[in-house]
């Protein structure tokens, strides 16, 4: 165990931790964050076509969970932001389905919630593409095959969202380390 921890420490370093004030500070600001988002995609779908089907692709989801979990400063810090930011989403989203009275299936949420219980994992993983070496490179080029790969699977086809998607997600794991790490989460 004690090899895998000095191996991963290799290719990225745990930033210092913030005070428990300032971590409290970021789960709330991405619970809220994740709140507003919810209720703001189901106002979207409601109201509009185009914007709403956008965000009903696993691809939108996916991007915005490898941005906050990478902007993190240790993987298990970015496990907790990314579950809250998803947790609230869905929860505010599925409550403001139930206000409005639309339509929504047990399947979605069943997947939706399936997919926000998994992401502290997968947020987990994706903190380190942003770092160095051969796992990094791995995670980074991983992380977009899986968005065309699930975008393929659960839409039959590779839309021009989920490309341009794709290519964001490893521009912003590849980009100079050295910037990102001072402002991370």
């Amino acid at each position: 165990m004690e090899k895998l921890k000095a191996f991963l420490q290799t290719v990225r370093p745990c930033g210092a931790g913030p005070s428990r004030l300032r971590f409290a500070g970021w789960c709330a600001l991405l619970l809220c964050a994740g709140l507003a988002v919810g209720v703001g995609i189901k106002l979207l779908d409601i109201f509009t076509q185009n914007p709403g089907n956008l965000f009903s692709q696993l691809s939108v989801w996916i991007f915005l969970c490898t941005l906050i979990a990478a902007g993190s400063r240790s993987p298990l810090r970015a496990g907790a932001y990314v579950f809250l930011f998803a947790a609230g989403m869905l929860a505010s989203y599925y409550l403001t389905a139930h206000l409005t009275g639309s339509v929504y299936g047990a399947a979605f949420i069943y997947g939706w919630s399936a997919f926000a219980c998994l992401t502290p994992l997968f947020a987990f993983a994706a903190w380190y593409g942003k770092g160095r070496g051969w796992l990094a490179w791995l995670v980074a080029i991983g992380i977009p095959a899986c968005m065309l790969l699930y975008a393929a699977i659960l839409f039959d086809r590779v839309r021009l969202p989920d490309l341009l998607l794709a290519v964001l997600t490893l521009l912003y794991l590849r980009w100079p380390v050295r910037k990102i790490h001072k402002k991370e989460m």
